[in-house]
């Protein structure tokens, strides 16, 4: 299993203590300021201080690090479930397949989404070491994996934005990483086509992909979607990102 960190330590005992089966726990921390590494060497003395590389690149580390024959690939805010650990521990023992997806609860202000964008998602995660690597970009990096993929049914509860506050400094986050790739890629757009492309994040969270179905929460998300691509194409627009919110070291 490989993980990487920066200033987790309120999640990532859980979340270690969630694959405390695992051969092997490899933690690659990103320089974190808080009990992040000191928590993580209570479940594995592999743990790792590496400086800020990128999602992508800090993430293939870790798989270089590892040894065993199969890699499980899970972030702090993500905790497998004990039916997706025993069908792990029985299908590599006798698959051909070279990569697994798995299924995700996600979780918004501590409600589960039973509908809209973040229903009914599958994430490639399980690997054959040697066939499988992370793409190299600035946010929502995917793994790649080179060979037969099949599904899993067991599942990753995926407890993402559990507090308000949390919400707010991970919605600022993930903007000013989205818009600066943006910028340096040359992307004009005008605040109309912001607007635009804001309204159109909404009504397809809350609409489209069925969150009314969810009741608040089902607003609560479409509504935070809206706004954060609002926030991230004002500041293309704008063609610079606030200072206090530019893409600096660590993971969220």
């Amino acid at each position: 299993m490989v993980l990487i960190s920066f200033n987790e330590s309120e999640r990532i005992g859980e979340c270690l203590r969630c694959v405390a089966w695992a051969d092997e726990i490899i933690v690659v921390d990103s320089e974190s300021t808080d009990d992040t590494r000191a928590i993580a060497a209570k479940y594995t003395p592999l743990v790792h201080n590496i400086p800020w590389a990128g999602f992508g690149p800090q993430k293939n580390t870790a798989i270089d690090l590892a040894t065993s024959d199969w890699i499980l690939s899970i972030d702090c805010d993500e905790y497998v479930s004990s039916q997706l650990a025993d069908e792990i521990a029985s299908v590599i023992k006798m698959t051909d397949c070279h990569g697994f997806m798995i299924p995700f609860r996600n979780r918004f202000l501590g409600r589960s989404m039973r509908f809209g964008e973040w229903s009914g998602e599958r994430k490639l995660r399980l690997f054959r070491r040697g066939h499988g690597r992370f793409t190299d970009v600035s946010l929502h990096e995917r793994l790649e994996v080179d060979g037969k993929v099949s599904r899993l049914r067991g599942w990753i509860v995926h407890d993402t934005c559990p507090t308000s506050s949390h919400l707010r400094q991970k919605q600022m986050h993930y903007a000013g990483i989205g818009a600066q790739a943006a910028i340096d890629r040359g992307k004009r757009i005008t605040l109309w086509g912001a607007a635009a492309r804001a309204g159109w994040a909404f009504a397809r969270s809350y609409l489209l992909k069925g969150g009314v179905l969810d009741g608040r929460t089902g607003w609560s998300l479409a509504w935070v979607l809206g706004q954060s691509t609002w926030i991230k194409y004002r500041w293309v627009a704008a063609g610079s990102v606030p200072q206090a919110y530019r893409p600096r070291s660590g993971v969220d």
